[in-house]
């Protein structure tokens, strides 16, 4: 696990320092907000550890803290046929087991 963590950061700076000035659309933002919206349902719906803070007697601002700062939310979201977005939603909703 370790090695997993050091090995982290050398990997993604790269690719962080090479797609960050890469220009976006607007629609491309909508789509990235909605996906931050679904991470957020799954997070308050299905994640034990902010439920456990949230029906606990724990602080509602800590644990939100972890939320993203912006998101958007749509009623039953459908990607245009052959989009990229259409591709990450195919992908998304047949997991692999990447490793046994």
């Amino acid at each position: 696990v370790k090695e997993v963590a050091l090995g982290f950061m050398p990997s993604y700076l790269p690719i962080a320092d090479k797609r960050r000035d890469l220009p976006f659309t607007d629609e491309q933002r909508q789509w990235q907000l909605l996906r931050r919206g679904r991470y957020l349902e799954f997070n308050l719906l299905y994640d034990r550890g902010v439920r456990f803070g949230l029906d606990g007697q724990g602080r509602t601002e800590s644990v939100m803290v972890s939320a993203p700062p912006l998101i958007a939310w749509k009623y039953n979201v459908v990607p245009e046929p052959g989009s990229e977005e259409e591709k990450l939603v195919s992908v998304l909703q047949k997991p692999k087991m990447w490793a046994a």
